[in-house]
């Protein structure tokens, strides 16, 4: 098969010693996610790379391996490596990669990640009002105790939020969901700054996750799906208008990290 086009021409930076596959991964990753490397271009090989990079061949061939691996590459055997189409990869673990870098992370694209949150959580309220064991229960309650007491401090309100994300996917019953709930934890690492903040309603957040857990004990799907979409609510807006902000001043999106922000 012939290659889709010429090798491509990168700007990429000498590595440090340490963690040199970390930094190959890395330069290559996101000149792929912001479209810098356009889908079907053919990757310098890895002589090329280790030299520009001034890293070892192995360290390349990790890197590869990773890129491979969250399918934003693909290596044919005899002609090279080659970037793939974004939005034809299947790896779950890119979205985190996507959401850990702040230059790719933009309002458009936190208004995506929030639909498709919602669609997963509701689904993951009702399931959690239909299956969830006394034992789950009562771990919930503790921490909804905790939210009452110290709550009003955005740092444990997202430890809490974090803790009642991975019990409500366990509380599912289901894998699938389990799984989904525990990439949304550890997306609220990188995210959760965003909204735990001072200006965040402890009282109303507070009364919210209170019905929540109403209506999840007395095992009410519908009432559990309603109060948790009167909390996306008003939380998906705060989150949009902040990340406005944010992006505006270049602390997020293509800006961040230039000169001046």
């Amino acid at each position: 098969m012939a290659p889709d086009s010429p090798p491509a021409s990168i700007d990429l930076q000498p590595i440090a010693p340490s963690k040199r596959a970390d930094g190959v991964f890395d330069q290559l990753r996101v000149r792929i996610l912001s479209g810098t490397l356009v889908p079907g271009s053919q990757l310098p090989n890895e002589r090329e790379l280790a030299e520009a990079l001034g890293v070892n061949r192995a360290s390349v061939r990790e890197a590869l391996k990773r890129l491979e691996f969250l399918e934003l590459i693909e290596v044919r055997h005899g002609q090279g490596s080659f970037v793939c189409a974004v939005g034809g990869s299947s790896a779950l673990q890119l979205i985190e990669a996507i959401l850990s870098d702040r230059s790719l992370v933009t309002t458009e694209l936190l208004r995506q990640l929030l639909e498709f949150r919602r669609n997963v959580t509701a689904q993951v309220v009702e399931l959690a009002a239909r299956n969830h064991s006394a034992d789950q229960l009562a771990r919930a309650r503790a921490l909804l105790e905790r939210e009452s007491m110290a709550g009003a401090n955005p740092q444990t309100a997202l430890e809490i939020d974090i803790q009642m994300n991975v019990l409500l996917g366990e509380s599912t019953g289901n894998l699938m969901y389990q799984l989904l709930c525990n990439m949304f934890t550890r997306l609220l690492h990188h995210l959760g700054p965003i909204y735990f903040n001072e200006r965040r309603s402890h009282a109303r957040s507070f009364e919210t996750h209170s019905k929540l857990l109403d209506a999840i004990e007395r095992r009410d799907p519908q009432a559990a799906r309603a109060t948790l979409e009167t909390m996306l609510d008003y939380s998906e807006e705060a989150i949009l208008s902040e990340a406005e902000r944010l992006e505006a001043e270049g602390i997020i999106g293509p800006r961040a990290g230039k000169a001046g922000t």
